[in-house]
């Protein structure tokens, strides 16, 4: 349960129902029964308890999350990093610092990558992505690379890329740590992949900010600023980095 500290009591409340789709990844947000839950929802809940906000969730793959967003049919993006694509869009609220990193098993004998620029030089690796995941300029311009040498398979959420890692079909993939740990821990087909996974920092792409995209095409400006202070409260707490510890 994601524990916030008391908010100030609220002058004004939102303007209508907030609109939130929001896709599975680990720890973050996952599904329980056809509800979401995790960290995320957790605290955009109490959020809305305490600010006056009436919000309505959705699932939806992540994929359709970022078109949604794009054409204002979504209120929020989160969990995102920033990007200039998606600073065309929305409003962008940092919630904590992290570093996407290649993901693969170990291998006995077998040094892993040392660099993106490495793996698209091995053609026997084969890699596989979450489609609509975005860690910036490089890792855009990479999963393109491996499109042209037809080496990347898009799948809609982690679990399925561990389930193609577990057979062999691919050797890596690319995220946040805490998302692919998450995901894989909470289904029993995979989970036991866990001690055999090894996270690798490459040098192409560094630290950023994580957090909450605020849509510049549904939300007015009222409910934008109301929304805003609330998560900066939040941030400004380490609640988002707490939970996951």
């Amino acid at each position: 349960m994601c524990l916030l500290p008391s908010f100030a009591v609220q002058a004004s409340t939102c303007t209508r129902m907030i609109q939130i789709p929001i896709a599975p990844t680990g720890f973050s947000v996952f599904v329980r029964q056809g509800k979401p839950e995790g960290v995320y929802p957790d605290m955009l809940r109490q959020i809305a308890n305490a600010s006056g906000c009436k919000m309505v969730f959705s699932v939806v793959p992540r994929a359709r999350l970022e078109m949604l967003f794009e054409t204002g049919q979504a209120d929020v993006l989160i969990p995102a990093i920033r990007t200039s694509r998606r600073d065309r869009h929305g409003i962008f609220v940092p919630l904590l610092y992290t570093r996407a990193t290649l993901i693969g098993l170990r291998q006995q004998g077998v040094s892993p990558p040392a660099s993106l620029d490495a793996v698209l030089k091995t053609p026997a690796l084969q890699v596989s992505l979450v489609r609509g995941f975005d860690y910036g300029d490089a890792y855009v311009s990479w999963m393109q690379s491996l499109q042209q040498q037809n080496r990347v398979q898009l799948e809609s959420d982690p679990v399925s890329i561990a389930r193609l890692m577990k057979a062999g079909t691919v050797q890596y993939t690319m995220m946040a740590p805490y998302i692919f740990a998450g995901s894989i821990a909470q289904d029993t087909r995979v989970a036991d992949l866990a001690p055999l996974i090894q996270y690798l920092p490459v040098p192409e792409v560094d630290w950023t900010d994580s957090g909450i995209y605020l849509s510049l095409h549904s939300l007015n400006e009222s409910d934008r600023n109301h929304l805003k202070k609330a998560l900066e409260e939040a941030a400004r707490s380490g609640v988002v980095w707490k939970s996951f510890q």
